[in-house]
């Protein structure tokens, strides 16, 4: 399968495949690369653009508002003259690509290890805003790192996954002060807002049972799907990269026959 790679001025991305675009978001701190297992397993089925958020990967350039990630990304799929992309989004990046899938037309949303509720994150990170902004940075980091399960995923899985992930105190920061400098329930309330614009199928994937708050709130959408995997860890999709995109391209055609 024939991968090209796209740098600046639009966020760098690779673009593989061919048929229905797939738009791949990481999540803060990684990079595009951790989409390659899945995308060597999609075997060029569907067009798939994994791209790397601004800061991180080859994507130069300050962070941004969720809003303004979405409407990069939306760049991207215009300047390749592309039109109603599945947009799948991991973990911080599940929120980008509900965003982009509220605004912009779009064929289906999947969102991976993180849902709409998000206000009891948005009071931890509050907690701990004085200390994350000041130099206790690096102590308080690693109660997010050794929640993600990395150790987790298969090799040569892991150090593909790790050689792209970057802590940056500024960059972590410059994504997270929508939920620092907001009240966790107005933060909370604003995703609300997002949610009835989102008329396409959803897919969500989890690696842990979904909460009654995260349950409530899919519920809102008017097409929605679980795959709740069997695995602990923030990373279901590359621990088992094959159940992933069997059922990604599964969900896509589906997106197709639907749309």
């Amino acid at each position: 399968m024939s991968t090209t790679t796209h740098q600046s001025p639009l966020l760098s991305h690779d673009d593989a495949g061919s048929g229905t675009p797939v738009v791949l978001i990481h999540g803060l701190t990684f990079d595009r690369r951790s989409w390659r297992p899945i995308t060597d397993c999609l075997g060029g089925q569907v067009r798939t653009i994994a791209v790397d958020l601004p800061g991180h990967g080859d994507s130069s350039g300050p962070p941004t508002t969720l809003e303004e990630a979405a409407t990069r990304i939306h760049s991207v799929v215009e300047s390749l003259g592309l039109a109603h992309p599945v947009v799948v989004g991991h973990s911080f990046a599940a929120g980008i690509a509900a965003l982009y899938a509220a605004h912009y037309p779009t064929q289906g949303l999947v969102m991976i290890d993180s849902g709409p509720e998000v206000q009891p994150f948005a009071e931890f990170v509050r907690q701990l805003a004085p200390l994350l902004r000041g130099p206790g940075f690096a102590k308080a980091w690693p109660a997010f790192e050794d929640s993600l399960g990395l150790d987790l995923i298969p090799e040569p899985v892991q150090s593909l996954v790790r050689s792209g992930h970057r802590v940056e105190e500024a960059v972590v920061l410059g994504y997270w002060e929508q939920m620092m400098s907001s009240q966790p329930a107005d933060f909370q309330a604003w995703i609300d807002s997002v949610l009835p614009l989102i008329r396409v199928p959803v897919l969500a994937v989890w690696g842990h049972p979904v909460s009654e708050g995260d349950k409530l709130r899919f519920s809102r959408f008017h097409d929605v799907e679980f795959d709740v995997h069997p695995i602990d860890g923030h990373f279901v999709h590359l621990v088992d990269p094959v159940r992933f995109a069997q059922n990604l391209r599964r969900f896509v055609d589906r997106c197709v026959l639907t749309a």
